[in-house]
């Protein structure tokens, strides 16, 4: 349900150039959904987001591809995200395509000569509904405005297809050539008069899981699998005005031991993220947010390092 609210293809055109020149990176939902990323919009709503992010740590394009031991992964990429909200049984959804393209690049130092491994291209397609359960009415653009906020829950699906680039002899790859289902719960609890308030302030948890298809094809070994990976992401966001927010951001993530030929890798994860976001709306119709996102705590097989998240949001 993430929108800005109408822009000009100009404005788009312009900030799709800037981010190529730039050079972002997409850690592929690796920071989670993020904050207000399912905050109610006008019913039939449509929005163009442009995601920029530069990430290094040890995941490749997915928090559930940990890279093991000390070699350090760089990212570098964009997503190209579009959402298309409709009414279904007098609540609001909305469904979400996105593509993520870029490069992901390995270091490692062996016997004191450093070894690279590289993949670019294009990511795994991601399909995403998110459906309301309560709080989340379908609502006209008059009847928006004056809606006052409280309680809202949302179920949420989203389908990795295997479309990204993928090399068995390559230790990261942009794609990971297997399939994957996540079904999660947004919840948010709202103090305000409306979502224009100038003071609003959102408290927000979205708990989820992930399963993941066998890859029968892994870097090592004939087959591999993974057990389900469980994320549980929260949001405290405040308006400083109307144009204006600020979050405290919290991802806690556990699971995808894997599995090669049948055999436990014994590398079950856990690890703590903490971040912030800044966001703010240049007109009515373009947003922009920025997010910073750092592991505070981990086992021996859960993520490390930091990622950097750039979103562009235009309505259309």
């Amino acid at each position: 349900m993430r929108a800005a609210r109408r822009t000009g293809p100009l404005l788009a055109t312009l900030w799709l150039c800037v981010l190529s020149s730039l050079g972002y990176s997409t850690a592929a939902r690796a920071q989670g959904e993020g904050p207000r990323a399912y905050e109610l919009q006008p019913a039939g709503s449509r929005a163009l987001n442009v995601y920029g992010m530069f990430g290094r740590g040890n995941t490749s394009f997915d928090p559930g591809a940990v890279v093991p031991g000390t070699a350090e992964v760089y990212e570098n990429g964009s997503i190209i995200e579009y959402s298309h909200g409709f009414a279904l049984a007098g609540n609001a959804g909305s469904l979400l395509v996105s593509l993520p393209v870029g490069n992901v690049r390995r270091s490692v130092s062996v016997g004191g000569v450093v070894q690279s491994d590289a993949s670019s291209g294009i990511g795994d397609l991601q399909i995403t509904g998110a459906f309301g359960l309560l709080g989340s009415p379908a609502l006209e653009e008059k009847d928006y405005e004056a809606y006052r906020p409280h309680l809202a829950l949302s179920a949420l699906t989203r389908v990795y297809v295997p479309t990204g680039a993928y090399d068995r002899t390559s230790a990261v790859n942009v794609g990971q050539n297997r399939w994957a289902l996540q079904l999660g719960v947004s919840s948010a609890y709202y103090l305000g008069d409306s979502f224009l308030d100038s003071s609003l302030t959102s408290f927000e948890l979205i708990p989820s899981v992930i399963w993941y298809g066998d890859n029968n094809e892994p870097t090592s070994g004939n087959h591999s699998s993974q057990a389900p990976l469980t994320q549980l992401e929260g949001h405290v966001t405040r308006n400083l005005n109307q144009s204006f927010w600020l979050s405290l951001d919290a991802l806690f993530i556990s699971g995808g031991e894997t599995t090669t030929n049948g055999v436990s890798d014994q590398n079950r994860q856990r690890s703590l993220a903490l971040g912030a976001t800044a966001s703010v709306a240049l007109a009515d119709t373009v947003s922009v947010s920025l997010s910073y996102t750092d592991v505070v705590s981990k086992d021996s097989s859960g993520l490390r390092g930091h990622v950097i998240r750039l979103i562009a949001e235009f309505s259309l």
